[in-house]
């Protein structure tokens, strides 16, 4: 049986969803039904977000179907206010995914203990391919996703919930690993719709390309040994060349620091591995008086990166000559 978690375990599993989105939350009620406010200094963005979450469960007895799960609304009804987005979730521990339901459709239920019920394949679904829908056979769509989804299924609930009256658009959002650009602009009936499938599809390649980077190296900086949950998965030829593959070979795993400094070309790896700082922005930095800490930045880099166990997920030397090449090394 998976676990049950508390009031404040849920909070908890959110809040770890939006960092995982890469989002930053602010809290502003930590009793249920939640509000957060949701940030993205980078783009320059947020939002308030109200949240009603329920542990997913049996429940039910011996009377429910062994494959039914479902949560339990308690203890009151489920409102809607015009200044914050509102979703209503359940986290299922075990396969650690959400699902969410679409909220318009259950607010001010007139049950005393209403249960929204879903088929436990969903959530096995949304496990393995980090992305899947459910029929609820009401016309009510159920989404079940893995947490690095979190922000866009907030931002897009709406939308996604929507695709109930277009069964071909759930069949791009349930084949979101293997599907199309070209397929999603052939069938999603609207641009508005369009643009939230191919955003869904272009996390779940990032997610994708994250997971397998940071696996490889051990969720450790390869510049430095950091790791502190502070790394992250660096494309070596940038995803804005052309051809950038998302393979691992592709793909680098540098603390916040060093990522900075590597898209910024203060630092660079050549073919042979071997860390290099580069001159010309140190003596752009001496002259602009932004030298303080240079010592230490070269003490703690590393004379070559860390590589992978596996040699399969080595860099490719020929994507770090032409990334040099791309991000203008030579001329450093």
């Amino acid at each position: 049986m998976q676990p049950r978690l508390s009031q404040q375990q849920l909070l908890e599993s959110v809040l770890e969803a939006v960092e995982e989105s890469g989002w930053q939350a602010i809290i502003f009620e930590t009793e249920k039904p939640f509000l957060i406010r949701i940030f993205n200094e980078e783009i320059d963005k947020s939002f308030s977000l109200r949240i009603y979450i329920w542990n997913v469960t049996h429940g039910g007895g011996v009377a429910r179907a062994e494959d039914e799960l479902r949560i339990q609304i308690t203890p009151s009804p489920i409102t809607i206010s015009g200044d914050e987005r509102t979703i209503l979730l359940g986290w299922h521990a075990g396969y650690q995914v959400f699902v969410g339901f679409d909220t318009n459709r259950h607010v001010n239920q007139a049950s005393a203990s209403p249960s929204i019920q879903i088929k436990e394949q969903a959530l096995v679904e949304a496990h393995r391919h980090s992305f899947a829908t459910y029929d609820k056979d009401n016309g009510e769509i159920a989404i079940a996703f893995q947490p690095v989804f979190f922000v866009d299924y907030a931002l897009n609930a709406t939308t996604l919930h929507a695709t109930g009256t277009m069964p071909n658009e759930v069949e791009l959002l349930d084949q979101i690993d293997s599907v199309s650009e070209d397929r999603i602009a052939e069938v999603a009936s609207t641009k508005e719709r369009k643009e939230v499938i191919t955003q869904i599809k272009k996390k779940y390649r990032d997610s994708r390309f994250r997971a397998k980077v940071l696996s490889a190296y051990d969720r450790t900086c390869a510049m430095c040994g950091l790791q502190l949950r502070l790394v992250e998965a660096s494309h070596i030829l940038p995803v804005a060349a052309p051809q950038s593959p998302d393979s691992t070979t592709n793909g680098v795993a540098l603390c916040v620091l060093h990522h900075k400094a590597y898209d910024r070309n203060l630092v660079s790896f050549d073919d042979s591995y071997r860390i290099e700082v580069s001159e010309k922005r140190v003596n752009e930095l001496t002259r602009d008086n932004f030298i303080s800490g240079l010592i230490e930045f070269r003490a703690n880099l590393k004379p070559v990166i860390s590589l992978p166990a596996d040699q399969r997920d080595y860099p490719n030397p020929e994507l770090i000559n032409k990334s040099r090449e791309y991000r203008g090394w030579a001329l450093n």
